[in-house]
């Protein structure tokens, strides 16, 4: 079990960093999930000091964050359900449970009275977290649809952690002989802690290679500004009433200097609420553009309409026709033509 404990320490405290560095999510929400990466990574240290010298003094501690742990994930969420996004005074009271915990600790005979006040918080954020889980991604709907989905994932993700370090840390205190004359079960202890090493393992690799759960919201959260909205429909609204993307050399940086907005913001609003990058979202208009005129226009050929609708080519057209419509710009127009007779 050792070995597992200290690959698993290791993994959780290079996540933590990770996140700490990284960008994404909300930077306080981020940072509040890295602080319980390096918790874990703790526990998972004094777990293996416990297990060879059950006396040192710096297992006072062990409670306290074990009670922590679950508070940060509960803030992690909470925090991100917030229009603000960030930490507030009245969360201080979340610091009851950890002081608890190591006042207990130091008590000469602790007993099962530890336990308790280990294992009611825990159950209650538990609980907590699993109480908001009911409202589905609709608590986090002041993020958009898409991360509201995103995270509502990933908080499900983390119930389920939260339920294994919870039973893990049950057995840990078997094992260690709190208060407790049950045997060891060494290959119970051996089978969690390479569950844990392969769950840190998964979550670091895939965000380091920009996927899984973390990424998820990560990539669909990065320059979320509530403020986009507004300025999507700007742009949207300029767009066509002066019919820009009929212009086929409009760049994103001309675009930006037309309306008078920095190209980064342009960008970043386009992203965050439409999910795509300039070019898709300019290409959207056009095929818009190239439909109405294979409607109304029926003789033209589609070269002409490829043309006027502002593309330069064909292969670029069809592309975007095919990924806006799911067919060809041929096999579209004889639909519509179909359907119209």
């Amino acid at each position: 079990m050792n070995a597992f404990l200290y690959a698993s320490a290791s993994l959780a405290s290079v996540l933590a960093v990770y996140l700490a560095t990284g960008s994404g999510l909300p930077k306080t929400t981020r940072h509040l999930l890295s602080a319980a990466m390096l918790i874990l990574a703790s526990l998972n240290l004094l777990t293996l000091l416990a297990l060879g010298d059950p006396g040192s003094p710096l297992l006072v501690l062990r409670p306290a964050l074990a009670v922590a742990l679950s508070a940060l994930l509960y803030l992690h969420f909470a925090t991100a359900t917030r229009t603000s996004q960030k930490l507030q005074p009245a969360d201080a009271i979340h610091m009851i449970g950890p002081l608890a915990a190591t006042a207990v600790r130091l008590l000469p005979n602790p007993g099962q009275w530890l336990d308790l006040v280990i294992a009611l918080p825990n159950l209650c954020y538990l609980g907590l977290i699993g109480w908001d889980a009911r409202r589905g991604a609709t608590s986090f709907e002041n993020l958009g649809p898409a991360v509201a989905a995103l995270l509502d994932q990933w908080r499900r993700l983390v119930l389920v952690f939260l339920v294994f370090v919870m039973s893990f840390d049950i057995l840990i205190m078997l094992e260690i002989g709190v208060d407790s004359d049950a045997a060891p079960q060494p290959l119970m202890f051996e089978a969690a802690g390479m569950l844990l090493t392969l769950g840190f393992t998964y979550l670091l690799v895939s965000s380091l290679h920009r996927k899984g759960p973390l990424m998820w919201a990560s990539s669909r959260q990065r320059d979320h500004n509530p403020e986009h909205e507004a300025l999507i429909a700007q742009l949207e609204d300029q767009l066509l009433a002066s019919s820009a993307f009929l212009d086929p050399n409009l760049t994103l940086q001309r675009f930006a200097r037309k309306v008078g907005v920095p190209p980064r913001e342009v960008s970043a609003a386009i992203n965050d609420h439409r999910h795509c990058n300039y070019n898709q979202w300019l290409n959207n208009f056009r095929i818009k553009e190239a439909q109405r005129l294979m409607r109304e226009y029926p003789a033209k050929s589609v070269t002409e309409v490829m043309f006027a609708s502002g593309f330069q080519n064909k292969s670029t057209f069809n592309a975007a026709f095919l990924a806006a419509s799911g067919e060809s710009p041929t096999a579209w127009r004889s639909r519509f033509s179909d359907h119209a007779t």
